[in-house]
């Protein structure tokens, strides 16, 4: 778990404006494991600032992500929002939606944006790996055909 104080060294050497709701939103970002939408991180902030607007979440969101300290994980059905920019992959549920990182291949991750990046003249940018499934409690409840 990340700490509030830990949120403000990551931040201020950006330049950012550490409001308490925007220091609220990145906390919620970062101590996060299933990666929330735009929604789950205003109920969760307006717990403790019930005056937030959604227009703050949606502002504040967009500035972490122009800051690279979130990724925006854009899905049909909506975003959802990463604090873990290094190279993994993320486990997408078909049934429930929920989205979590893999607990393994990081580094097969990271090996191949070097290859890519390495031989050939295609500047890499970004990269993004999804594997869509069943998360272990839809698994108990729905078969995969």
């Amino acid at each position: 778990m990340t700490t509030q104080a830990e949120v403000v060294s990551l931040l201020k050497p950006l330049g950012l404006r550490l409001t308490p709701q925007r220091l609220a939103i990145a906390e919620v970002i970062i101590n996060s494991a299933d990666h929330p939408t735009v929604k789950n991180v205003f109920e969760r902030v307006k717990e403790f600032f019930p005056y937030v607007t959604l227009a703050t979440v949606y502002s504040t969101l967009t500035t972490l992500c122009e800051a690279g300290v979130v990724h925006e994980l854009a899905f049909q059905r909506q975003s959802r929002y990463d604090a873990n920019i290094s190279p993994h992959a993320n486990l997408v549920c078909i049934n429930c939606g929920s989205v979590i990182d893999a607990d393994v291949g990081q580094d097969t991750v990271g090996e191949l944006r070097d290859i890519i990046a390495g031989s050939s003249s295609f500047t890499v940018a970004s990269q993004r790996v999804d594997f869509y499934g069943l998360c272990e409690g839809c698994c108990r409840n729905t078969p995969i055909n």
